[in-house]
């Protein structure tokens, strides 16, 4: 007995990520064939496009903070600039630069999953990714421990709720096959590496995300380490910033 009908359908749990646009382009097209014959698929594709429409319109819009905009910019050329200095095989590491690279990666691919996971729910991220009113941000102004640097160079720790923000100008570029890397400082003293890795652009500024939470971090701390991240701090503390200030 055929399954293929509109009462059954293999490919009806495709729908939801056809609809968001998060299938690859050649398992987009093969379930376009599909669709083409399968009525089952066609009102799935029809209800949840109706959902996914009014999902900007169900709840009030927040306002994105002003320096938003910038931060994003400033994220962007520097780590544009981070893979121009790297050089074309930069996307191809080789060894454990390769594992380490993923690490990199996973978070920003996760995102983009809880992201379109939300959708299909529909629960509506922006009032999450931008805050609310009800919660503060503090700014934390780090201290500049490299010497020799100009005299205007400056961090900044942007803490809301239990997440920060490292954000720093006119901070020289690391040294040739070096990277920025971010650590954090707990009830123990060592230095627990993150996978925050970033660069600065041509005026020195680089914005970058500490992750996860700052819930018994005492300290962000700042050092220049070889491509691809250390597992244990190679050179002295750049940049320090105590979030109990």
């Amino acid at each position: 007995m055929s399954v293929s009908g509109p009462r059954y359908c293999g490919n009806s749990d495709t729908a939801a990520a056809y609809v968001l646009g998060a299938l690859p382009e050649d398992e987009a097209y093969e379930f376009e064939l599909h669709l083409a014959g399968c009525a089952r698929c066609q009102r799935d594709i029809h209800q949840l496009s109706v959902a996914a429409d009014a999902l900007g319109t169900a709840v009030p819009m927040v306002p994105a903070p002003p320096a938003l905009g910038g931060r994003i910019k400033a994220i962007v050329h520097a780590e544009a600039e981070l893979l121009q200095a790297a050089g074309p095989e930069a996307d191809r590491p080789q060894g454990k630069a390769r594992s380490r690279l993923r690490l990199i990666m996973r978070p920003r691919l996760a995102l983009g999953a809880t992201l379109a996971a939300g959708l299909a729910c529909g629960l509506v991220v922006g009032a999450v990714v931008l805050g609310s009113s009800s919660t503060s941000t503090r700014a934390v102004n780090a201290e500049i421990l490299q010497s020799g640097v100009a005299h205007d160079a400056s961090a900044t720790l942007e803490i809301t709720g239990d997440y920060g923000t490292l954000n720093v100008s006119h901070l020289p570029s690391p040294p040739a096959g070096r990277v920025y890397e971010v650590w954090e400082v707990g009830s123990a003293k060592a230095p627990r590496p993150t996978d925050a890795l970033f660069s600065v652009n041509s005026q020195g500024s680089g914005t970058v995300a500490v992750p996860g939470s700052l819930r018994g971090v005492r300290e962000v701390l700042v050092t220049a380490e070889p491509f691809g991240g250390s597992p244990t701090p190679t050179r002295s503390p750049i940049i320090a910033a105590n979030t109990s200030t």
